[in-house]
């Protein structure tokens, strides 16, 4: 190698050179030349102190822009190997003097072109701070979908907030002479004056409410029937007149099958059973006449007066549910109670159908038992009669008393006690076919007697 010749690669930065005539030389990110006498040892032995040599820094013109980098002081790392045919054998190095330059990568050349580099500590320490485009793109992408998901939420809650307090338009009953009429049945605006009302009515009863009034007054009839009545033969016949008077309305029975079936003590139970039974549902049904309902005078006159009414279609059964529910809310306190009082005034109609019914009944009375408790055993079985007709009376809904005999019962059947039906909704809405609720109560076997 000729002297003074200079062994390096100039593109790569932080190659250390060795020059024959002044010595190795290192290049940095900035090209900062480190030169090195050429009698200096860079690996001294061990345990022999090693002099601090001169060092003499220049800047390649070749490197016009600074790297940002070379503003922090580090010291750079050499390896501990350096393969050269005109320096000193390889020692155990030390670290060289410091620099003022900061390098991203170390290497030495040597003059047969090898070159060995080393990178730099600080470096990944720099690059682990920045963000690249690609991560921030992310950021920026996941923060705008999560902001779309809370803004779709609060606007969900917020329709369905103003979806409940805004009345139900899906319910249209059209009049005559007029456009519509929109009823919010279903969901009431409870913060106008009609939604408070609305919240302030009784609920409809439950199914089991009043199938169960129903089970306890046919219980009560049966009970009394079996408890103060003989099954004897007994002398003349019954009282025609009498029988007349509780076989009001379109009873299936007529007056003289009825009194046949009373004055036959194999078939007495059943007719009594149905002579009961007919006096009260009879009185308690909505199409009865005021002189003789067990329902409030003054609800009985209204319903007998409204029941001549044409009927628009669709209107009159709406109309009713709520005209229904609003008078039973206001006369709760009056009528509502589970004991009739002294001053009730449907004890007028009360006291007269007890007095027909007992002189039909009176001449089969089991002369055994208290003839008083009879009478006022028979009296309290009317009066849950009159509780039932205001019960049924308060629900939206309207409910019936189907008397007819199932086709399949066959001949000789009669129904005792009737079915209890839904006709119907509680919007006032017929029903398609009427809802059972309780199913009637049979006598067979009776095609001889009738």
């Amino acid at each position: 190698m000729a002297t003074g010749a200079t062994t390096t690669r100039p593109s790569e930065p932080g190659a250390v050179s060795y020059n024959a005539g002044t010595g190795p030389s290192i290049r940095t990110s900035v090209d900062v030349i480190i030169q090195i006498g050429p009698n200096t040892n860079l690996f001294p032995p061990s345990g022999v102190a090693s002099s601090t040599p001169s060092v003499s820094t220049s800047v390649s013109a070749g490197n016009t822009g600074p790297s940002t980098e070379a503003q922090q002081t580090s010291t750079p790392s050499i390896p501990k190997t350096l393969d050269t045919s005109n320096s000193a054998p390889a020692q155990n190095s030390s670290n060289l003097p410091s620099s003022t330059a900061r390098t991203t990568s170390a290497g030495i050349s040597s003059s047969n072109g090898t070159t060995t580099s080393e990178p730099a500590a600080g470096s990944s320490q720099n690059d682990s701070k920045s963000i690249s485009p690609g991560a921030a793109a992310g950021i920026g992408i996941g923060c705008a979908i999560a902001g779309a998901l809370i803004a779709a939420i609060i606007a969900a809650l917020l329709l369905r907030r103003r979806r409940r307090r805004a009345p139900a338009r899906s319910d249209v009953i059209p009049l005559k002479g007029f456009a519509s009429v929109e009823q919010s049945v279903a969901s009431p605006d409870l913060s106008s004056p009609g939604g408070m009302i609305e919240r302030k009515l009784p609920q409809p009863a439950e199914d089991q409410a009043l199938g169960g009034e129903m089970s306890r007054l046919r219980t009560a009839i049966k009970s009394h029937v079996q408890s103060y009545y003989h099954t004897s033969s007994v002398r003349g016949s019954v009282d025609q007149v009498a029988l007349g008077s509780i076989a009001t309305g379109n009873m299936p029975l007529i007056a003289s099958t009825l009194g046949s079936l009373l004055s036959n003590p194999v078939t007495r139970v059943t007719a009594m059973r149905f002579c009961i039974t007919w006096t009260v549902i009879s009185r308690i049904e909505q199409n009865c006449e005021p002189s003789s309902s067990f329902l409030p005078p003054e609800i009985a006159s209204c319903l007998f007066s409204i029941s001549s009414t044409r009927d628009e279609p669709g209107t009159k059964p709406g109309f009713m549910s709520r005209w229904r529910s609003f008078t039973s809310a206001l006369l709760q306190d009056r009528y509502g109670s589970t004991n009739l009082t002294s001053s009730d005034p449907r004890n007028k109609n009360l006291s007269e159908a007890l007095r027909a019914l007992d002189a039909v009944l009176r001449p089969f009375a089991d002369e055994q038992r208290d003839d008083r408790d009879r009478r006022q055993k028979l009296e309290e079985i009317l009066k849950r009669g009159a509780r039932l007709g205001f019960l049924l009376f308060s629900q939206p809904s309207l409910w019936d008393f189907d008397w007819n005999t199932p086709p399949s019962a066959g001949r000789g059947t009669i129904v005792i006690s009737p079915a209890l039906t839904q006709v119907t909704d509680d919007n006032g809405r017929r029903l398609p076919r009427p809802r059972m609720l309780e199913e009637p109560e049979l006598a067979r076997g009776l095609e001889s007697y009738l």
